[in-house]
């Protein structure tokens, strides 16, 4: 369809929303501009996103983003609608839950998602009568009262063994449209929960192989929209009292998403394209390019003559006469979050997905994040990866040593691939250039990489002989035998500690600790350790390890399926003798009875922050954050007591910076804003914030950039001590009242720091204005 469309010719404009750094102890979500549902009322249109939703105000041309962390009800949405009786907008989620937006009010209807019924609770559309707003689901139809946001009744004209796909009116009667089937019934029957009360309509054949997907009516007639198995052959009719008659035939394939109706124009929304409809339904005209690129239409809207179209790829894009522009959120290129990778600014996000016996064939790709722009590698945008097979990228780590070095692995044939700048990918490995050998299908895997402080690139590869590999600074690969326990076996993740030792995980035989006696060329001085869960060689809690941190004291934080230890004598290791390396679980007295700390909760990632402290990633509990020496749970987050979106944490990683953390859910990516960040000894880049402190902030004062484990004392300006605390890593806070816990009064304020030996420092001033 695309070469035989019109194109509109246009310039890309965009329009950006204020996406800014978050406040300390601030929440936000991370969602993509892909676009899956579109709506408009009252001066607004609303763009549904998969986790999310994109506002923009015509008149003013500004956007904004919704979720679930700053305003609605719940994640994954399916499916968006605008109620001209109520003026409301109804959002619906793939579990059933409804939110009503009225007013920039979020009102939560969550009869469906709470209901105790197996099935299908997913909404697929909305249709509206008077004050009546019908939900049709996997399960039958849903009556909400607009008026009072209750349900009124529910109708099940499939008996529950078909999803209603959309609903429709003419005069007395109403219609619902199944995959197979056309039912009926009138609105005036009061029994219409009864399934026996509707009828197949005997107008539309009953389909066995092909299946109906969308109902519309006008001026007392019926169309529906029939999907063809075979791709490009759908078609819309026209349902007459002799049966079914085609509309819309065209010189080109249909495969058609949607079917919208209006008073003097259609919209079909096709899999490439808008095709625009008269009044006969017939072929008007048709947009398939925008910024001389092909369009990924999943719906789209008819609003005072212009198209809005919800797109899988550029998000929320305005077709006009007066000229075409992008209206898009800033936020990651996609919504596929596997692992994180970063140094210092810059965040990397791997966007897709590693199995242990084999690969999810993904083409996310994987994301940078830093300066708040998000820049995307795939195969669509990077040269080297054209005419190559690279899917499944599970890992990114970035040199410390230069922030634009970026390396990536994956699990595919072209296992290994660097970028110099961050932009562009320029040189990649595989068997054919690097000690790796693939499967039958000359896939490889690389299950994690990361640099050391010199600059070299350390290789998880998991299946071969020897899975710990390196490319040196100087552009040579070597590879370490760690013997024969570990062989051709899944690997996990590696890291490596203050002293480039190398710590690495393979499925079911524990940790693993290479010391490479500072000659990554004579392996004659080689040392490796295997940590497992025998009482002497390593004592961990379970064979599998899920998770290894470095802290800032050196010692090894290990997480597993069943709980964490801690290895403290990690350098010493290398020349223990059995029982003399094990590593150490916390034990704290619980009501009279002494327990191991988190007890055997699963671990999925430790991170450590600026202050020495752990941040602890559980599969199904949220993240625990644990004082430097982890005897003391400082806080817990959760979805239940945070905006947290879910309790299954992924990975997390720290801009380093600034002390925020992004963390990769089940269910998508979010960050908080710790009150910890990087200590820095040379004051290069002190920052404070607010200032100045208007009288209607609530939160607390930010003091960024200075040394690790600082004491910080604010002052008059006469010199008088107000209140002091001490930093985590860089980062200190002040609540803005003074030692005896009343708010100062307006004025200005000096920060001195100091660490604990050394003399203190004015690094600053914040102004109060009460």
């Amino acid at each position: 369809m695309r070469n035989l469309f019109i194109a509109f010719l246009f310039s890309l404009l965009f329009c950006h929303f204020n996406y800014s750094q978050i406040g300390m102890g601030e929440w936000r979500m991370h969602i993509a501009s892909k676009a899956i549902d579109v709506a408009s009322g009252n001066g607004i249109v609303f763009a549904a996103l998969e986790t999310g939703l994109l506002e923009y105000d015509i008149e003013a041309n500004e956007t904004s983003v919704w979720n679930d962390v700053n305003s609605l009800s719940d994640i994954n949405v399916s499916c968006i609608y605008f109620d001209e009786y109520s003026q409301s907008f109804f959002l619906a989620y793939k579990n059933g839950n409804i939110d009503r937006i009225k007013d920039n009010l979020v009102t939560n209807i969550p009869a469906i998602k709470l209901a105790e019924m197996q099935g299908d609770k997913n909404v697929y559309s909305f249709s509206s009568k008077g004050n009546l707003v019908y939900a049709c689901t996997g399960f039958g139809i849903v009556v909400i009262n607009s008026d009072n946001n209750e349900i009124k009744d529910s109708y099940y004209p499939t008996n529950s063994n078909e999803k209603v796909q959309s609903i429709a009116f003419v005069q007395d009667s109403i219609f619902a449209l199944s995959p197979s089937k056309l039912y009926k019934s009138s609105l005036s029957n009061s029994a219409l929960a009864d399934p026996n009360q509707w009828k197949v309509d005997v107008r539309v054949p009953i389909q066995t192989t092909n299946y109906y997907q969308d109902l519309q009516s006008k001026a007392n007639e019926l169309y529906l929209v029939k999907k063809n198995s075979a791709y490009g052959f759908d078609s819309v009719f026209h349902i007459t009292n002799s049966g079914l008659v085609q509309k819309a035939e065209f010189g080109f394939s249909l495969e058609i998403l949607d079917f919208k109706i209006y008073e003097s124009k259609s919209l079909l929304t096709c899999y490439d394209g808008v095709v625009i409809l008269d009044n006969d339904i017939a072929y008007s005209g048709s947009n398939s390019l925008f910024d001389n690129h092909y369009i990924y239409p999943q719906n789209s809207i008819l609003l005072d003559g212009d198209i809005y179209e919800a797109d899988n790829v550029y998000g929320l894009i305005k077709f006009s006469i007066h000229g075409n522009k992008q209206i898009s959120s800033i936020g990651p290129p996609k919504n596929n979050f596997f692992a994180l990778g970063g140094n210092r600014e810059t965040i990397g996000v791997a966007g897709g997905i590693i199995h242990k016996t084999g690969v999810a064939g993904s083409s996310a790709g994987a994301y940078l994040f830093k300066d708040e722009e998000w820049k995307l590698f795939d195969k669509f945008n990077q040269n080297a990866w054209t005419n190559r097979e690279v899917f499944d990228v599970s890992s990114i780590s970035i040199n410390p040593l230069n922030e634009n070095e970026i390396a990536f692995g994956t699990f595919s044939p072209t296992p290994i691939s660097i970028s110099y700048d961050a932009s562009t990918i320029s040189e990649v490995y595989d068997p054919n250039n690097a000690p790796f050998v693939g499967d039958i299908d000359d896939k490889v895997c690389v299950s994690d990489i990361k640099y050391d402080s010199k600059g070299n690139l350390w290789v998880l590869n998991g299946f071969s002989l020897n899975p710990l590999k390196v490319l040196t600074k100087d552009k040579v690969w070597k590879e370490f035998s760690c013997g024969s326990s570990v062989s051709n076996k899944f690997s996990g993740k590696i890291s490596i500690d203050k002293n480039d030792n190398k710590w690495f995980a393979v499925l079911d035989e524990g940790l693993i600790g290479y010391n490479d006696g500072g000659t990554i060329d004579d392996v004659s001085d080689d040392k490796y350790i295997q940590l497992n869960t025998g009482e002497n060689t390593g004592a961990l809690p379970s064979k599998n390890v899920s998770a290894i941190a470095v802290d800032l004291d050196n010692e090894i934080w290990i997480g597993t399926p069943e709980g964490f230890a801690i290895l403290y004598n990690s350098e010493s290791a290398f020349d223990g003798v059995a029982g003399e390396y094990n590593a150490q679980r916390i034990k704290i007295d619980f009501e009279g009875n002494v327990e191991y700390l988190l007890g055997e909760t699963s671990i999925t990632d430790i991170e450590v922050d600026g202050g020495n402290r752990k941040w602890i990633a559980t599969a199904n509990a949220g993240i625990f954050l644990l004082s430097p020496d982890g005897l003391e749970i400082i806080e817990s987050f959760t979805k239940e007591n945070s905006p947290l979106i879910s309790n299954n944490i992924v990975d997390l990683q720290f801009n380093t910076k600034t002390g925020e953390l992004f963390i990769i859910t089940d269910i998508g990516l979010v960050s908080y804003r710790t009150n910890s960040s990087e200590g820095d000894s040379k004051y290069e880049d002190v920052i404070v914030f607010p200032n100045p402190v208007k009288p209607e902030f609530n939160g607390v004062i930010t003091i960024q950039g200075i040394k690790y484990d600082s004491d910080v004392k604010f002052t008059d300006i006469a010199g008088n001590l107000v209140f002091q605390t001490t930093s985590n890593g860089g980062t200190a806070t002040w609540n803005g009242k003074n030692l005896k816990g009343e708010k100062v009064t307006a004025g200005t304020y000096l920060i001195w720091t100091a660490s604990n030996t050394e003399k203190g420092r004015k690094v600053g001033k914040v102004v109060i204005l009460n």
